[in-house]
């Protein structure tokens, strides 16, 4: 019987899923200090670590980044719903506007939901005028941020 190529889930033992929680702490941490948290040497955890990126189960590493400092000081979402044909050149639009966070196709009666920053009410007020012909906005500006990000961990 041939081997199965193993599932992500096959290297979260207790092991990896320290590893787990700790690289997403801590992206930047050392395999070095890794292997003082876990307990292994420092080749075991890179080969773990290597293991966990080849399954895809960690997909990359980024900085994160202080909008607020760059001069995007607001954050809202938007519910979009496109105008009939309208999706290719909405999405077009998207694809050059800086300020366009995150964007993802939903279903049900909205057709897309947007992470946008903005400068001001004014900046978001441009953004959306120049959405509206693509179809009908609904904005909501975030006071502020309660969890951010979230680690996670399997749900099996």
């Amino acid at each position: 019987m041939p081997d199965r190529a193993p599932s992500p889930l096959d290297l979260l033992d207790e092991i990896g899923l320290h590893l787990l929680r700790e690289l997403q702490r801590d992206a930047r941490a050392s395999f070095a200090d890794l292997a003082r948290q876990v307990g292994l040497t420092a080749p075991a955890v890179a080969e773990r670590v290597r293991r966990l990126e080849a399954t895809g189960l960690i997909q990359g590493y980024r900085a994160e980044v202080n909008r607020a400092a760059l001069g995007l000081k607001m954050t809202a979402f938007v519910r979009l719903r496109t105008f009939p044909g309208r999706d290719p050149a909405l999405e077009l639009f998207l694809t050059d506007r800086r300020e366009v966070l995150e964007c993802h196709l939903v279903a049900g009666e909205d057709s897309y939901l947007l992470k946008v920053g903005a400068t001001d009410v004014q900046h978001l007020d441009r953004l959306l005028t120049a959405m509206s012909k693509f179809g009908t906005t609904h904005s909501t500006m975030v006071l502020s941020t309660r969890i951010a990000t979230r680690e996670l961990e399997p749900f099996a």
